[in-house]
């Protein structure tokens, strides 16, 4: 009796005991919040139902059946996300083109030599000339100011007209339009029995051809005077180096507006026997006195026969006497 009593009171002590288990665990789930985790395309719940607990409960007299609570728990997996990295493609980097553009050097070709002047061939009756003469002298221009120039005597200039008188002669060249005739007079004289030049005569019309900057209807005059080309009569004068002589406006005149070169030059005046040809040379870097040396031997052999001349008279006039004195 005592014994089914105790077992009793066990059994209800396991069933309370059952009950408040079951209830605490009613309201930790109830009360639970699971973590929620989004994916792509799966709508997740929203709330996670509360747990429920059902328990059926049998009493008889004798027996009492405890059904333990259903627990039903929604379990989510996490989708697996993979993410393929994908290599970048290389970074190729161009440098930029350099566009500094540099400034092209413009480079000014100095202007070209004045042409040296051609050899001109010229002979009269009595002078022939072979020469190349070259002119620099100043002019006013268009606009009042002074400038200089460089000229030639063209070869091709011509016999205008000569002179052949006894002590100075002249031969004058022409060249040019018949409207500006430019022209270049050569006067030689004769002084101590040598040949002399002494006189350059120059008459030039600026024309636009040649001076297009000159003042209009301008004529340059220029003269020059002195003792040039001293050559003894019957030779010619020759000098291949280049002379220079200043040229004036007048005669007289101490303002040098020019100078005249002459190169190659070789000349002879008075020349009596119309002939085309030169004459033995006498060459401006030669000897001056060329002509004294065989004077000067004349002169010896000249005295050494005179004395000889002079000593055998005297011998001779001693020998007489004696001849006399033995009779």
């Amino acid at each position: 009796m005592f014994h089914n009593k105790f077992l009793t009171l066990a059994v209800l002590l396991s069933v309370s005991s059952a009950l408040i288990c079951a209830a605490q665990i009613d309201v930790n789930l109830s009360d639970a919040k699971l973590p929620v985790e989004q994916h792509e395309g799966v709508e997740q719940p929203k709330t996670i139902a509360a747990a429920t607990t059902t328990s059926s409960t049998t009493s008889t007299t004798t027996t009492t059946t405890t059904t333990p609570p259903t627990t039903t728990t929604t379990t989510t997996t996490p989708s697996t996300t993979t993410t393929t990295a994908t290599a970048a493609p290389p970074t190729t980097t161009t440098a930029a083109p350099n566009t500094t553009t540099v400034a092209p050097i413009t480079t000014t070709p100095a202007p070209a030599p004045f042409p040296a002047p051609d050899v001109g061939v010229w002979n009269s009756s009595c002078i022939i000339v072979h020469l190349a003469a070259q002119l620099n002298f100043t002019y006013e221009t268009k606009d009042n100011k002074n400038a200089s120039r460089l000229y030639n005597i063209p070869a091709d200039a011509k016999v205008e007209d000569s002179n052949c008188a006894e002590l100075s002669q002249t031969i004058h060249l022409a060249w040019g339009p018949v409207d500006a005739i430019h022209s270049m007079v050569l006067q030689f004289d004769l002084v101590n029995k040598s040949s002399e030049l002494k006189q350059i005569y120059i008459t030039l019309p600026l024309t636009s051809d040649h001076f297009p900057d000159a003042k209009d209807n301008q004529t340059i005059q220029l003269i020059h005077q002195g003792d040039d080309f001293v050559t003894p009569a019957k030779m010619s004068y020759h000098c291949t180096r280049a002379q220079k002589f200043n040229l004036t406006e007048i005669m007289q005149d101490s303002k040098i507006l020019g100078t005249i070169t002459l190169s190659n030059v070789q000349a002879e005046a008075f020349i009596t026997d119309n002939r085309n040809t030169f004459s033995t040379a006498m060459d401006c870097d030669g000897p001056k006195t060329m002509d004294i040396v065989p004077i000067a031997v004349g002169i010896a052999m000249a005295a050494l026969i005179l004395i000889v001349l002079i000593s055998y008279l005297c011998a001779r006039r001693r020998s007489t006497s004696r001849g006399y004195m033995s009779f």
